[in-house]
């Protein structure tokens, strides 16, 4: 027998043993609908049907609350990912450009090359300083050009003496101006460029001009640091690259160097 009919049988013994006794318990209509909601209540409880029904209810109200929190929750990740694409191509199209003044425009050839407009007319409007310390206010030293070189790798050394090998991309060969540098004082003179806004470009046969290299290199005179002893002289280089066609074409060169609004040309070739 089924639960829910023992529980109304029992109910049912308790109305019909009061009723039975000699002392009538009448009952008011409080206490009657009471012991009625009660029954009622028993049935329900164990009405399997009911019990799916009212389960079938609450589960379909979960599922759309929780369904409603997902989409909610997936907005909110779908408008970070946008934001942070969006940050992200900022900060790519930011570190491009700050990157264009060094290494991304360091080739230089008679096909894709970095064109300079007014090329041919700047050696008239520059001024003619062609000493890079003087250019960038540095004291106690001069760096003055020296000669330039054309090579598949250039050598150079670390800070433990170790050989650094730069070398060129394929088709192209690195192309190496090399500057003296020399105290001009009775002690030891200290400089560095990393703190210096200066922009230098190669121009070559008037028209194709190109920015140095980034390198890792000690002596690059984009990034140098140094101290230079009275009488010593050291060695600063400016490395871009230079295609195998284009060299052959070389018919002049100079280099420009921008330093606090003014220009100055240093003629190489």
């Amino acid at each position: 027998m089924s639960k829910k009919y023992i529980s109304l049988m029992l109910l049912l013994v308790i109305v019909f043993s009061v009723i039975g006794c000699n002392d009538v318990i009448e009952l008011t209509d409080t206490e009657s609908t009471l012991i009625a909601e009660y029954a009622a209540d028993l049935l329900l409880k164990y009405d399997v049907n009911h019990n799916d029904r009212l389960y079938s209810g609450e589960k379909e109200e979960q599922e759309m609350l929780e369904e409603a929190e997902e989409d909610e929750l997936n907005g909110i990740a779908s408008t970070a990912t946008e934001e942070a694409s969006e940050e992200q191509a900022e900060e790519t199209s930011t570190e491009t450009d700050d990157s264009n003044g060094r290494n991304l425009n360091s080739n230089i050839d008679d096909i894709s090359s970095l064109e300079d407009d007014n090329a041919s007319d700047v050696s008239t409007s520059a001024d003619n300083e062609s000493d890079l310390a003087k250019i960038l206010g540095i004291e106690g030293v001069s760096i003055t050009y020296k000669d330039y070189l054309i090579t598949d790798h250039y050598p150079a050394t670390d800070a433990d003496g170790e050989f650094i090998y730069l070398d060129a991309t394929e088709g192209y060969q690195l192309l190496v101006l090399r500057f003296d540098i020399n105290n001009t004082s009775s002690e030891s003179a200290s400089f560095t460029m990393l703190d210096k806004d200066v922009d230098y470009r190669l121009v070559c046969n008037n028209k194709n001009a190109a920015n140095p290299m980034l390198t890792i290199l000690l002596n690059d005179l984009g990034t140098m640091e140094a101290a230079v002893s009275p009488d010593e002289t050291e060695e600063g280089v400016l490395i871009f690259q230079i295609s195998n066609d284009m060299k052959d074409k070389l018919s002049s060169m100079f280099l420009k160097v921008q330093h606090n609004g003014t220009e100055n040309i240093i003629n190489i070739l």
